[in-house]
């Protein structure tokens, strides 16, 4: 075997599930948990902590078990709920979203070809794409990476791992211990992908004890979990997905990768059929998830909090009052997406220190576009030896802006130097992987380590800025700014074009009739045949789906229809009707 194949051999893992940002799996009361409720009279100083024992035996228990609390269509019609206003701390329908509209879901799904049991038994479709990958696969059997002529993509681990839910944790059974067994495909990517293997928190996460003196405003119980230390909630198995830095990397193991997970897409399995992933952008993502949970000014408890305790509404749920709580997880998560990059980035590179990074790890579009004369790349520049691939650019160039914006905000002195080590970095990675034809691996593991404590101290600093509404108007004129400079690469284009919707909307209050801002509904028209705007490219707009109303389910199209129509504007990508489009829209219409 080459040492090529068995780098892809140790690489793992397909992606092609989003795993999905949520406001919490945190409710109290429920159903059928009245038995299994702490009644208690005081409360404890501090919140227990399983044993070490116990975190050993962390499981899946399935959304079916998640169902049972999280699929009412009117939770303020439950007198469990009533007694703890749980419906004012989540929203308690999130599965009814999920359920329909969320390919998350459908995840497993997509890896069904015409030789699998579900296909076979007439119950579900083939899925071309999977099909496609397979018979590539199988026509390699010369390789024994590829399993031969058994070999099916729904029964490899390395394609489970994105598209199905792991009965165990990767901290407790670790990737190269996976089989086909330890994987639950029902669900797809189910709720416990993106919060955590629920067995632990299943029902701590429930327990409330009476207290009509100390309870919120119009409850008579306590829910001892809602407030308690991130970290200690963590122990028993959730992901804090409110902090933004958690939720990107959570996100990130499979749409970007992490080889220690268990999760990357090699380019062996590109060439073999596998779509291209779009950059990862945390709040466009969520925002066409579509969003199951509600924002922070959306739930009176967390909105109370924020104005009565600043403190803890910052330190437990990572909100804080005056102050724009999308614009900052927005700055956070495209400084988190850097760090993940640099993650993965460094591992590939310990994993190639024989012969070079996998193709992977490179910028697509470096090899994969039309050439054209003269060039959008050679106005655009270049951060190295023009002509050899460098690391995908999307999210530096993304990041550079939101630095830009944050070095100028008050109290933002120590970002302007954050700002200029960013250059120095970029650039130290961008020598690494055009020293040699594919990348020198030691230079791009040193730079990528530095890169990735460039981030996680940025993400320190940014803690000292405040994104209010102005200084959020402020961030959107930069991003605004940005698109009128050389673009050369469409997905710099795509994040651009997210970045701006974010932050429009964000500054926007939804209209009684719930349509989008005319500024985006003018920016959609001009860039239909210009950038992908849209990661559902048919999809209607929305702000939010509920439980009842809101976009017509289900909305899952075909992968290929997607995929087809987001290359298609991908090889066509042009900067001059791009900037065109954006230069002529107004934001709020003056």
């Amino acid at each position: 075997m080459s040492a090529h194949s068995q780098r892809a051999t140790r690489a793992a893992g397909l992606t092609a599930a989003f795993a999905g940002l949520v406001l919490g799996l945190m409710s109290a009361g429920g159903p059928d948990r009245a038995a299994h409720a702490r009644q208690k009279d005081d409360k404890k100083d501090e919140y227990p902590r399983p044993t070490e024992k116990e975190k050993l035996k962390q499981t899946l228990i399935g959304a079916a078990a998640c169902k049972q609390c999280h699929d009412t269509a009117d939770p303020t019609m439950n007198d469990e709920y009533k007694s703890t206003l749980g419906y004012e701390f989540v929203r308690l329908w999130e599965n009814k979203v999920w359920g329909v509209h969320d390919l998350h879901s459908t995840a497993y799904k997509n890896l069904l070809t015409n030789r699998c049991t579900e296909v076979k038994d007439g119950g579900d479709k083939p899925n071309t794409t999977a099909q496609r990958m397979e018979d590539n696969m199988r026509r390699a059997g010369v390789d024994a990476r590829y399993k031969k002529q058994d070999y099916t993509v729904s029964t490899d681990t390395q394609c489970l791992a994105c598209h199905a839910s792991t009965k165990q944790p990767a901290s407790i059974a670790p990737h190269k211990t996976w089989t086909v067994d330890s994987f639950n495909p029902r669900d797809g990517v189910g709720c416990e992908m993106c919060h955590g293997h629920g067995s632990l928190y299943r029902f701590r996460h429930q327990e409330s004890h009476m207290d009509k003196a100390n309870a919120p405003k119009g409850a008579t119980s306590i829910v001892d979990w809602r407030e308690t230390d991130p970290k200690i909630k963590a122990e028993w198995g959730l992901v804090n997905l409110r902090d933004a830095a958690e939720a990107t990397n959570r996100c990130a193991s499979c749409h970007i990768g992490n080889l220690d997970e268990g999760r990357f897409v090699t380019h062996d399995m590109y060439a073999a059929g596998h779509p291209p992933l779009p950059p990862l952008d945390l709040i466009a993502y969520t925002r066409e998830q579509p969003r199951h949970w509600g924002l922070p000014s959306e739930m009176p408890y967390l909105k109370t909090l924020a104005e009565k305790d600043p403190k803890k509404a910052n330190a437990v749920f990572h909100i804080r009052a005056d102050e724009s709580h999308v614009a900052r997880r927005f700055v956070e998560s495209t400084v988190a997406t850097l760090h993940s990059s640099a993650v993965v980035t460094g591992q590939l590179a310990l994993d190639g220190k024989e012969d070079g990074l996998d193709y992977a790890a490179f910028d697509c579009a470096s090899c994969h576009h039309n050439l054209k004369y003269p060039s959008d790349r050679q106005d655009r520049g270049y951060n190295a030896r023009p002509g050899r691939p460098l690391f995908r650019p999307a999210t530096f160039a993304l990041t550079r802006v939101v630095m830009e914006h944050a070095a100028e905000m008050p109290g933002g002195g120590d970002l302007k130097a954050s700002l200029e080590a960013l250059a120095t970095v970029e650039k130290n990675l961008a020598v690494a992987f055009t020293s040699k034809s594919l990348g020198d691996p030691a230079k791009v593991q040193a730079a990528s380590a530095e890169l990735s404590k460039w981030s996680a101290d940025t993400l320190k600093r940014l803690n000292g800025v405040k994104y209010t509404n102005d200084e959020t108007k402020k961030l959107l004129a930069k991003v605004q700014a940005a698109t009128q400079k050389p673009v050369a690469d469409p997905e710099v284009a795509q994040l651009y074009t997210w970045a701006f919707e974010t932050l429009v909307l964000d500054q926007t209050p939804p209209a009684a009739d719930k349509k989008p801002p005319a500024a985006l509904e003018e920016l959609h028209k001009k860039l239909k045949d210009v950038v992908v705007s849209r990661l559902r490219p048919n999809a209607a707009f929305y702000y939010e789906q509920g439980a009842n109303g809101g976009i017509p389910g289900p909305t899952v199209e075909p992968v290929d229809t997607r995929i087809g129509k987001r290359m298609e504007l991908f090889n066509s990508f042009k900067n001059a009707p791009f900037r065109q489009a954006f230069g002529d829209v107004k934001p709020f219409g003056k």
